[in-house]
């Protein structure tokens, strides 16, 4: 017979994993990706506004506009992510 308290541990970590494994949702993969901007730009990068959201192959990427740069964060189903910077004057002039 399983003791109660060796079963509720069991019943909670079955439910911990469970969460770990579920995939990411749109709303989860923005809040990562603005955690990350916001950790990445340290308050340098001015208003940032979300731009549009995808998923392409397990992954999302997220859009947001700043006043001179525009940013996507790819985020992995895992949580971890990635910033790439577009220069906005760049993309004006054609180089």
């Amino acid at each position: 017979m399983i003791s109660p308290l060796r079963g509720t541990s069991i019943a909670i970590l079955v439910a911990t994993q469970a969460g770990c494994v579920a995939p990411m949702t749109t709303r989860e993969a923005q809040g990562v990706a603005r955690e990350r901007l916001v950790q990445y730009c340290h308050g340098r990068c001015g208003d940032l506004a979300l731009a549009r959201t995808q998923k392409i192959k397990g992954r999302w990427l997220v859009d947001f506009e700043a006043p001179r740069q525009k940013f996507t964060v790819i985020v992995e189903n895992d949580g971890n992510s990635q910033v790439t910077i577009w220069d906005k004057s760049r993309d004006a002039s054609g180089q």
